[in-house]
């Protein structure tokens, strides 16, 4: 099965995230409330949880060695499989992250045994190995097989994302991009979209900050954020994911400032409901300011799509990911604002290799409650379209949007398009004119 080379996949830079919340460096085992700061702590399956948690005298359950860590703490896992369900509720800092990884002496699973889900279900399990609660902050989870996912919830996200949704149903576009940093590319006004929201659903919101995830496989559930900042996700294998429950890697709820980038995403089981259910790497619900770069995704089924912006996703940039054997590559679906798409190619596509807002190509004019606005469209390449029906390009509705240097084929155009394109902005390789269906 074909893959990346890592060189390829880490692309040039590093993004610069913010920082949310200033710490302390912790360089010794000093208790602190009963936790322990700057330790390393051992945990083995020959262990017991009686014991102080050295090398010596390992812990047993990695949740034990949860609950004692402070910041800057190190939990050492040794070689081993270890069935049991994980519940991070505390912090560690920025300076000071709690890490989670293997001791380096063998193979490290993590699994736990979770209720089924049925392919029907239309949102995300939260019965996952590694939970991480109430908006925890600062940990770091590397080198590590996790069977059944990882969960990350902020405090208050169920509150936030139902004020959105509400929005959304009653198709009140005016009152969701009154949130800070929503309707401009302005992410230092980003900063207040916290605060913003809890003055409109009258509770504390606590968004989980700095969580990284790096170099795991991760099978059976994906990842899924929710009210979640400045994380990353780096170089996980993410693969064989059961049906119902969710994306590979699904960042969602005013997520903001994630980087999202070398990880390999594929055999993401189908939903028998809709599409978003299967889709590779999906953001959605004004999760913005965003970075997904150098990512492989592939080999999804029936209507998966390798990269998707839903719901108010915007001023996110996709640039040198590559989806293969998928039936849609890349879609900017409802109401994605100023998302930028740049140097990703699709390969062996069955329906659409990138597509913008499909939905709405019955529309007269494009409508900022739904459409695609702002877009930047750059140097993307599809290849090795599969049948007769596969398009390179698809545009449903549209506005503001600036399309250069792409190699894309066969293109499909929204029934009104050629109408309205030039009126509302959009250019295409430096001109008006609007791209040619064929």
């Amino acid at each position: 099965m074909p893959t990346l080379p890592i060189a390829a996949r880490l692309g040039a830079g590093l993004l610069t995230i913010p920082v949310f919340a200033a710490g302390t460096t912790a360089t010794a085992s000093i208790p602190e409330g009963g936790r322990l700061v700057g330790a390393s702590i051992h945990v083995a399956t020959t262990g017991s949880d009686a014991n102080p948690g050295t090398a010596a005298k390992p812990l047993r359950t990695i949740q034990k060695a949860v609950d004692r860590s402070g910041p800057g703490a190190k939990i050492l896992v040794h070689k081993g499989t270890y069935n049991q369900q994980i519940s991070i509720t505390h912090s560690g800092t920025a300076r000071a992250p709690i890490t989670l990884t293997a001791a380096g002496d063998g193979p490290v699973k993590l699994t736990s045994v979770q209720p089924a889900t049925k392919c029907s279900s239309m949102k995300p399990t939260s019965d996952r190995t590694i939970l991480v609660k109430g908006g925890a902050d600062y940990w770091t989870i590397s080198g590590l097989q996790i069977h059944n996912g990882v969960y990350i919830n902020g405090g208050g996200g169920f509150d936030a994302f139902t004020w959105t949704d509400s929005l959304v149903d009653k198709r009140n576009w005016q009152e969701r991009r009154r949130v800070p940093g929503t309707s401009t590319n302005d992410p230092e006004v980003s900063r207040g979209a916290i605060a913003y929201v809890e003055s409109k659903i009258g509770r504390t919101l606590n968004p989980a900050d700095g969580i990284k995830l790096i170099g795991n496989t991760v099978t059976g559930r994906g990842i899924h954020a929710t009210l979640a900042r400045s994380g990353l996700i780096q170089d996980n294998t993410i693969t064989r994911v059961d049906c119902g429950t969710g994306p590979g890697i699904w960042v969602l709820t005013f997520s903001t400032f994630w980087r999202i980038t070398g990880n390999d995403v594929s055999h993401i089981a189908d939903a028998s409901t809709n599409h978003y259910m299967q889709e590779g790497i999906r953001l959605g619900t004004s999760s913005n300011y965003n970075r997904i770069d150098n990512n492989y995704v592939h080999d999804l089924g029936d209507d998966g799509r390798g990269f998707a912006t839903d719901v108010d996703a915007s001023f996110n940039i996709f640039e040198n990911n590559l989806v293969r054997d998928v039936p849609v590559g890349y879609n900017d679906e409802m109401s994605g604002w100023g998302n930028v798409w740049r140097n990703n190619r699709a390969d062996r596509y069955t329906t659409i290799a990138f597509g913008f807002r499909m939905k709405d190509r019955e529309l007269t004019l494009p409508s900022k409650d739904t459409s695609t606005h702002y877009s930047i469209v750059t140097n993307n390449v599809a290849t090795n379209p599969k049948g007769s029906t596969a398009y390179g390009l698809g545009i449903g509705a549209i506005a503001g949007s600036t399309f250069s240097g792409n190699r894309l084929g066969r293109v499909v155009l929204g029934k009104y398009l050629k109408g309205y394109w030039a009126k509302q902005g959009n250019t295409w390789n430096g001109t008006t004119r609007p791209p040619s269906n064929s």
